[in-house]
């Protein structure tokens, strides 16, 4: 088995100057550094990252430790730090944390106190800060989706201003007048957790309230997956019942448009049919739905949107001919789907990046003093067929 020794012999350089070049470090000239990387590819040589790591007291492994990594969108990061972290010759380790507190902090409790890795990178949603900072003590470790007003770790969060401003812009420039946020659930400004877990529903009714279209109560609470999409529909597309139809359970303002089809706010006796006719309110109160007061959804992830634009078909509400949907998170970058999803999509390979150069500062530089770093991944507006 060829060594470093053999590759700095074929090379002609000093082993040192060739261990040097290995490491990609800049004191070795360009046409010295791409004289050993050929040597080595000749002779088949690679370096043993172990040994090295543990001349310098590491592991040369990393964590990343998500919620659920069936989950598309913790898919989609575990891949993309993996990939970052091979850039930089580290191994991975996979750890799934689960959606409860308690499973969060028994996995927790076992990498930080563990010898595996040399750093965590994680997304916690359970766990209060300062239990985690007890928890994980000065292991480094760089939080993923980590929203507080002062951040105990440094953390890389989603552009979600960003991507809800680009995303309510959208729909304002389509035309579309009367939006509901799917996914959302009632703001009230008393619960604490409305700061922190649940900032992209904050920002998203926000949104929708400034651009003037939409209202506090237009939304639809659901669970943030396909299934909770398809619940949402039925709720929408269930008839409202007579004795219940008042003025808001048709539309806040006089006229809400659904395509070319305009819904007028009920007076007594009458209210608009397809044809722009008036039926008796007596025989047609079954075609009373929430759903015919909007002509778009944003819903808070594409899971969701995928599940509403089934559960609106199942209906015979037709995407985007009916009504248009919108998604967030871009988690499937084909778009297979009929029809292609218009979103929002997070740019993981960006979020990985700043990770793990966080994480890698804080391993390089144990004794380092700083303040814990915010910093945020980019994202991109994706047209596609649905809104």
């Amino acid at each position: 088995m060829p060594t470093l020794k053999d590759v700095a012999a074929k090379a002609g350089v000093s082993l040192s100057t060739a261990g040097a070049a290995m490491r990609g470090e800049d004191i070795v000239k360009p046409a010295t550094k791409e004289r050993v990387l050929a040597a080595a590819k000749e002779l088949g040589y690679s370096p043993n990252l172990s040994a090295r790591f543990l001349k310098k007291g590491r592991t040369g492994a990393i964590a990343v430790m998500v919620p659920n990594i069936m989950h598309p969108y913790y898919t989609n990061l575990v891949y993309a730090v993996c990939q970052e972290a091979d850039k930089h010759g580290l191994r991975t380790i996979i750890q799934q944390t689960g959606y409860t507190s308690a499973s969060e902090t028994d996995v927790l409790e076992q990498m930080a106190s563990s010898t595996l890795c040399d750093g965590l990178i994680l997304n916690a949603s359970n766990v209060d800060d300062r239990h985690l900072r007890t928890l994980l003590g000065n292991h480094p470790a760089v939080l993923l989706n980590y929203m507080v007003d002062e951040p105990l770790f440094d953390n890389v969060q989603p552009a979600i201003t960003r991507g809800v401003d680009l995303a309510f812009g959208y729909l304002q420039g389509r035309g579309y007048r009367h939006v509901a946020v799917i996914g959302a659930r009632a703001f009230d400004p008393d619960d604490p957790d409305i700061s922190r877990q649940n900032d992209g529903i904050q920002y998203a009714m926000n949104a929708l309230i400034d651009s003037g279209m939409g209202y506090p109560d237009d939304f639809v609470d659901c669970n943030w997956s396909v299934g909770g999409g398809k619940d949402a529909a039925e709720e929408l597309c269930r008839p409202i019942a007579q004795d219940n139809a008042t003025h808001d359970d048709v539309a806040h303002d006089d006229v809400a448009h659904d395509g070319n089809v305009a819904y007028v706010a009920y007076d007594d006796n009458v209210h608009s049919d397809a044809d722009g006719g008036t039926d008796a309110r007596s025989g047609a109160t079954d075609r009373v739905r929430r759903v015919d007061r909007y002509d778009a959804f944003y819903c808070m992830n594409d899971l969701i949107a995928y599940g509403l634009i089934r559960g609106l078909h199942e209906h015979g509400i037709r995407v985007p001919d009916d009504k248009a949907v919108f998604g967030h998170d871009g988690v499937i970058d084909d778009p297979f789907t009929i029809p292609s999803l218009s979103t929002v999509a997070v740019d993981y390979a960006d979020m990985a990046h700043k990770a793990v150069d966080m994480l890698l500062e804080q391993i390089n530089h144990p004794d380092g003093a700083r303040k814990p770093r915010t910093t945020y991944a980019g994202c991109r507006l994706v047209i596609g067929e649905s809104a």
